[in-house]
Formats: C-alpha cells, structure tokens, sequence
C-alpha cells in the first residue's frame, strides 16, 4: 500500500514536471504575461464611486445633525424632520407615528440617496474641475441646491401629489431649513472633496 502511494506521488511529480515545462516553451513563444498596470490607466472610476458613497453618507450625516439641533434650538420635535419626509411613504399619518421602524426606513432613504448623490457629485468634480478647495466647496454649496430644487419642486411635489393629493413635505417644511440643510450637505461634499482623491501607492526608492 505504501510503496502504491509513492508511485503515485512520483507519477504527480513528472506530470507536473512536464506541464513546467510545456509553460516555460508556451511563455518563450508568447512572452511573458504583462502585469496589470499600476496605478490604473486612465480615470480610476470605481475608486471615486467608493469614495464618493462615502462622502456622501458624510454630507448626508452633518445635514441630518443640522436638522435634529435646530429643532432642539427652537423646542421642537428632534425628528420632525424625518416624520416631515416620512409623509412619501405615510402620508399625513407619518407625523404621529411612533414606529421606531418608520423611522430607521426614512433614516435610510436619507442617507441612500445622500450616498449616491455624492458618488455622482465626486466622479463629475474629479474629472472636470482643478484641485482647489475653495472650487469645490463653491461647487458643494450650488449642487446642494439643485438637489433641493429638484428633490423637492420635481420629485416630492409630483410624487405626493399622486399619492395622497398634496405635497406634504413643501407644505410643512420652511423652504429655507431645506435649502440650508441641502447647502450644508453640498459644502460637506466640496470640502472633503480633495480627501477622495486617488493618490496610488508608490514604494521609496533607495538612493
């Protein structure tokens, strides 16, 4: 039994001796396999799709904060802000609700389309504009109110409409905590615009 094993193993090793063998000659004839390039050629896309989701679940973060500070500043609700947006889902009943699930949903919805919105934001400023804080900060605050423009005059105001008859969330949130709130995740996205940078790994040369 033993000595049967051993002629196997021998058997193994002069086929994969001769399968080395048939690699070296096949790599003579067509060279060898070129490495992949590093850094990436060319724009590094998926790196700024990460990095922009990131960023952009960070602007959604400081909007959020602003909007449950404020409301403890002027005593109200913390969270009417996300019963406020709730009304897609709910209609007017989002504002009483207590379901702690109600809200995680609209908590979620939030900072979804907050991430996505800063993927889109990152790959566009990355590939058109210069490397400058104050161009991209500018850049944050002008997409931060395009998006509330559209999310809300667009969006929202055709979507409840449809649903329950009235745009709740135009109706009962002020116009301008909506227009900063978005300013301040757009500001969030240029300053932190320049941390999403791709800068490749290079190892130190010794000299």
């Amino acid at each position: 039994m033993a000595q049967a094993r051993e002629e196997l193993h021998a058997e193994i090793a002069k086929h994969r001796e001769a399968i080395a063998r048939l690699e070296a000659r096949l790599e003579e004839i067509e060279g060898p396999k070129p490495a992949d390039p590093w850094p990436p050629e060319g724009f590094y896309l998926t790196y700024y799709v990460v990095a922009g989701l990131m960023l952009g679940v960070l602007g959604s973060l400081t909007s959020f904060l602003m909007n449950v500070v404020g409301s403890i500043l002027v005593d109200q609700d913390p969270l009417l802000f996300l019963r406020v947006y709730g009304t897609v889902f709910l209609g007017k009943e989002a504002l009483v609700t207590s379901d702690l699930n109600f809200f995680m949903l609209v908590a979620v919805v939030h900072f979804s389309v907050g991430a996505v919105a800063g993927a889109v934001f990152h790959v566009l400023v990355s590939l058109y504009t210069p490397e400058k804080a104050i161009v991209t900060v500018g850049l944050g605050a002008v997409y931060g109110l395009v998006m509330w423009i559209v999310n809300f005059y667009v969006v929202i105001d055709w979507l409840e409409t449809s649903l329950y008859g009235q745009a709740y969330v135009l109706e009962l949130m002020p116009a301008w905590v909506a227009a900063l709130s978005h300013m301040i995740y757009g500001v969030t996205l240029g300053a932190l615009q320049p941390l999403g940078r791709f800068v490749p790994y290079r190892p130190a040369v010794a000299t």
